[in-house]
């Protein structure tokens, strides 16, 4: 369906939001050989590395964020992916009582306030 709307019916778009059961790796490296950003949230128990592989991989809410990360992010590797390609994690509280980890391939500095009114 993607290909037919890049492809076929020529429609003109930058970004690609999609729900946490779309959030495949095929999916996510399909849209960024496209050249488009895409924005999803990751399921809590996905692993990742954020330590350029010092550490072993560890879950999505599992890991540590400093007070800056929390505003501008986290770039880590999703486990599978190839091994340079890294995206950009926002931990957006969507309640208090739920928290999204959204991710994009979008590496330009953006805050999570802005990743959350992009995905709102």
């Amino acid at each position: 369906m993607l290909s037919h709307t890049v492809y076929h019916k020529q429609l003109l778009f930058q970004a690609v939001l999609m729900d946490t059961w779309y959030a495949t790796k095929d999916l996510m490296l399909f849209i960024e050989g496209l050249q488009k950003v895409y924005y999803c949230p990751l399921k809590d128990h996905r692993q990742v590395d954020d330590s350029g592989g010092q550490q072993a991989y560890q879950r999505v809410d599992a890991l540590h964020w400093s007070s800056h990360e929390l505003q501008s992010g986290k770039q880590f590797k999703i486990k599978g992916f190839p091994k340079d390609n890294k995206v950009q994690c926002f931990r957006v509280e969507v309640s208090t009582h739920r928290t999204d980890f959204v991710v994009t391939n979008d590496l330009a500095p953006i805050s999570t306030a802005a990743t959350q009114q992009a995905c709102g």
